[in-house]
């Protein structure tokens, strides 16, 4: 039989100490009446009194099982609740997960599971409870049963990840992310400026003088020795243009 309270009630246990100086003269007295095989009347009742005297500095087998007890039935409670509750739970959990499917495009013709994922008109829509779709049933029009989890974003510009196609040339077609170098000979000189086509276009010449709807430059800043302020030279709004400084 156990002698643990758990998990009716939390057990209860005496709190210990070190034996203190002035009590180990009736320690060693009440080892070395336990110590007797046999004990007179005098001696059982003087042994019971200093076991009451010296509870809260002594371990007994009784302390060590009533805790031995204790751990066992929380290790019984734990793997009988706790363990079949945390299982139950991933159980379920996993349940719940699972139908996280993304089932493509929507369709007027099918039906819905509670979780489903669908792509509409670009943005991606959370199915919050069943649903047979039709025509009429769109996820934009049905908040009980659609969700919008994500938005399409706006289109960005196209990144430096291009593809040199050597110098700009009016009879070459170049498709968005082309990159072409441009030299306006002289006072451009020596310097070729790269751009980065962000749409499809032909016939449509970047300059350095200028911004364009179809190339942006490749870097916006530009080094060289010719004076654009003295000679009223026009300057790509997109450029930060650095003046080489020579002596004569």
């Amino acid at each position: 039989m156990s002698r643990s309270s758990f998990p009716n009630k939390i057990d209860q246990f005496i709190e210990l100490f070190d034996l203190p100086a002035n009590k180990v003269a009736d320690a060693l007295e009440m080892q070395k009446l336990k110590a007797k095989s046999t004990l007179d009347n005098n001696e059982q009742n003087r042994l019971s009194a200093l076991q009451a005297e010296l509870q809260d500095y002594t371990i007994t087998p009784e302390t060590m099982n009533k805790l031995q007890d204790a751990i066992v039935e929380i290790e019984k409670f734990f793997d009988g609740n706790v363990r079949q509750y945390i299982l139950s739970k991933q159980k379920e959990w996993d349940t719940y997960v699972n139908d996280f499917t993304c089932v493509g495009n929507w369709d007027s013709t099918k039906k819905y599971q509670k979780q489903n994922l669908v792509s509409y008109n670009g943005n991606l829509w959370l199915c919050i409870k069943d649903i047979v779709s039709s025509a009429g049933k769109t996820p934009d029009k049905l908040p009980d049963n659609w969700r919008q989890v994500s938005y399409k974003g706006d289109k960005g510009d196209i990144g430096l990840n291009a593809t040199y196609k050597g110098e700009w040339s009016g009879s070459i077609q170049y498709k968005a992310g082309d990159a072409v170098s441009v030299r306006s000979d002289l006072p451009w000189k020596p310097v070729d400026m790269v751009f980065i086509a962000k749409k499809d276009n032909e016939g449509q010449k970047p300059t350095v003088g200028a911004a364009s709807d179809y190339w942006f430059p490749y870097h916006n800043l530009v080094y060289g020795t010719y004076d654009f302020i003295d000679t009223n030279t026009p300057m790509h709004p997109d450029v930060t243009y650095i003046k080489e400084l020579r002596e004569l």
